[in-house]
């Protein structure tokens, strides 16, 4: 019985990395973005992807973060993506990290992405990414992305960033909700 309560005790006590507005809930009333995340762009040529907090009445009229790369995006490539450092994790632990995702002509299946970075946050040392995978059509009902990765002693820095690549998805959109982490026992 005492096992038992110590063991769940520490699992009560146990925490995974928080994502700051994780559903995209809270927006910037000056950008008119989700608050708590960065968001990539090309120097000089902000017009090839945009990034929008917008509802989604299929997501019980909450906000989801929508990711539109132009229609007229060259060809080179990109990987466009929202990200944050994630605090309270901890090194020699293991992590799921997912999304949600729905796709409006896109190629290819946006991503979840997970960074392991020394104390400078230069040197990489993990990494790990979600299924890459073909679409032949739009997801039009939510599915769920996800990847897990275990921090590496030394690390400073975990950066957790969820976009789409611009190779073969001009024009297109993808639809971003309830990113999780979830320490994998």
């Amino acid at each position: 019985m005492v096992v038992l309560l110590a063991l769940a005790l520490c699992a009560a006590t146990s925490k995974a990395p928080q994502v700051v507005n994780a559903d995209f809930e809270t927006v910037d009333p000056r950008s008119t973005l989700p608050s708590g995340w960065y968001f990539t762009s090309l120097p000089g040529q902000s017009q090839l992807v945009s990034y929008q907090s917008q509802m989604e009445p299929q997501a019980n009229g909450s906000r989801v973060l929508a990711i539109k790369v132009a229609a007229d995006h060259p060809r080179q490539q990109v990987v466009y993506n929202a990200h944050q450092d994630l605090q309270g994790f901890q090194a020699g632990k293991t992590y799921r990290v997912s999304a949600r995702v729905k796709t409006q002509r896109l190629q290819s299946l946006p991503m979840v992405v997970v960074q392991c970075l020394d104390q400078s946050a230069k040197k990489p040392l993990g990494f790990a990414r979600s299924e890459q995978r073909e679409l032949k059509q739009d997801l039009a009902e939510w599915e769920t992305i996800q990847t897990e990765i275990k921090v590496p002693e030394g690390t400073g820095t975990l950066r957790l960033r969820i976009g789409i690549p611009s190779q073969g998805n001009a024009g297109g959109t993808a639809l971003i909700d309830n990113v999780q982490v979830a320490e994998v026992p």
